[in-house]
Order: C-alpha cells, then sequence, then structure tokens
C-alpha cells in the first residue's frame, strides 16, 4: 500500500500544474466474500482521507480460484458487490450520504464520461465490441447499456474491470470528475494463468485521461511459488500482460487519439 504524488504539465504557450493525489493499494482477499469482518478491514485500510484525489485498489482472489470459476461464465456480482462496498467505505466514512452509483459493474472494453444535457449530471456510457481470447476459447460480445450516476457521494467509481479473481477499481473525487477534463476511460485483461490463457492468472488494467494527461494502472495476480522456473514464469508472465494489453479505439477517438498500450 502507498500513496503516490503525480503531477501533470501541460507543454503549451501558457503551461499550467495539476497535483493529484492518488492512493494505490493492492489485496489479496483468499476467495472471501466482501461481508462481515472483511468488511472491516476494507475500511480500516482505506481510512478516507480528504488529501486523496483517486482511490486505484487492485484484488486479487475476490471469488476461489476452483476449476468451475476459472472456466466458467464470469459473475458480475462479484464485482457489483465489491463496488458497493468500496464505495460505501470511501464516502460514509468521509461523513456524505452513499447512493449506490450504478445498477451493474462497470466492465466493458470502451467506457468514457459525457455531458447528460438533459438532467444536467454526469452520465456513464460504456459499450462491448470485442473479439478476445480468454480462458482458452474465442468470446464475442456485442453490448451496449446506459448508467446514470446518482449524485451526493464524494468519490465517483471511473472504472472496474475483473477477470475470475483479480479485479480492480478506480475511484476520484466527484468534484474532481466535474473540474478536470476526463477522458478517453478505458479497461482491458489479459489471461495468462494455465495453458497460457486461462483466467487465474493475468491482469486487469485501466487507462484514462485527466487533463490530456494520460494515466495506466494495471491489477495482476502471478504464478506464485519460489522453487526453480517459478520466478521465470512471473517474468514471462509480465512480458506477456505487456504484449497483449490493448486498449480499444472506436470511431469517435479518431481525432482524439489515446494510448493503446501499456508503455504508450
Amino acid at each position: 500500500m502507498e500513496d503516490i504524488y503525480v503531477s501533470s504539465l501541460e507543454i503549451d504557450p501558457c503551461t499550467s500544474t495539476n497535483e493529484l493525489r492518488i492512493f494505490v493499494g493492492t489485496w489479496n482477499v483468499a476467495g472471501r466474500a466482501p461481508v462481515g469482518s472483511l468488511a472491516v478491514d476494507l475500511e480500516e485500510w482505506l481510512k478516507p482521507q480528504d488529501a486523496v484525489d483517486i482511490y486505484v485498489l487492485g484484488f486479487q482472489e475476490i471469488v476461489p480460484l476452483k476449476t468451475r470459476t476459472v472456466i466458467g461464465a464470469e459473475d458480475p456480482r462479484k464485482a457489483t458487490n465489491w463496488n458497493l462496498l468500496i464505495g460505501k467505505a470511501l464516502n460514509e466514512s468521509s461523513g456524505c450520504p452513499w447512493l449506490t452509483p450504478m445498477l451493474n459493474p462497470i466492465s466493458s472494453d470502451s467506457y468514457h464520461y459525457v455531458r447528460n444535457p438533459g438532467l444536467g449530471k454526469r452520465a456513464s456510457f460504456s459499450a462491448i465490441c470485442d473479439n478476445t481470447r480468454m480462458r482458452g476459447k474465442p468470446i464475442t460480445q456485442h453490448r451496449h447499456h446506459q448508467q446514470a450516476v446518482i449524485g451526493g457521494s464524494k468519490y465517483k467509481l471511473m472504472a472496474s474491470k475483473k477477470m475470475v479473481g483479480v479485479f480492480i477499481s478506480v475511484w476520484m473525487k466527484e468534484e474532481l470528475v466535474t473540474k478536470y477534463s476526463v477522458s478517453n476511460v478505458k479497461v482491458s485483461s489479459v489471461a495468462c494463468g494455465i495453458m497460457g490463457y486461462l483466467g487465474n492468472k493475468g491482469s486487469v488494467s485501466v487507462s484514462m485521461s485527466i487533463e490530456r494527461t494520460s494515466f495506466c494502472f494495471i491489477a495482476a495476480h502471478l504464478a506464485s511459488g519460489e522453487k526453480q522456473g517459478d520466478e521465470g514464469r512471473r517474468n514471462h508472465q509480465v512480458s506477456e500482460i505487456f504484449k497483449r494489453t490493448s486498449f480499444p479505439q472506436s470511431a469517435k477517438d479518431e481525432h482524439n487519439l489515446h494510448p493503446l498500450t501499456i508503455l504508450g
């Protein structure tokens, strides 16, 4: 767990500097559900403070890594429950009323904020048009849905992504979402576990632009062990994550290019 100070610098005729304080943490919860004592542990871990502008939370093993969870269909309820618990911990501890920010977890590979002129509030839209190879077989998804972001809470869910047991959730202060130009919020996943393509190991990533400065956050779950060859397997998985992570570009991005890879 660590605090990271990030400074973004615009190289324009008039240079402006915006400082953001980002809390970055990772936690292997060993298959436990987000209830009971684990909820208390989460609140103690986060300890929300006004100085923190963005929370980037990575989790491993939010589901038990059994055969049916590794090769079966994704269960979106797990991500929803974790996001609800995180939102409650961040907002109620800060003295803000907690209102559910979503009906479904944000899990698409193309996600961005837009203005909703009818409501005068921000709404989030996400869409999938993806053909990826995960858990050993091609999956083609076509889905479009709209989610209203309900006002009243201090921290807003910017993006989240779950792949089997690895999960990332990114939250930002509500006033900063309005103040800064947050755009190109994209998510990606890379499965590189058993046979090189099962999701028991791998990564989930979030890419986003704040005031035209790009950020990339990665949560990973790598091969364990201290035997000979284990370190080599971890290094190979990291190499695969760098090579295969790709953030989608839509037709709307034609005149607003954003990085498509981690190193980008």
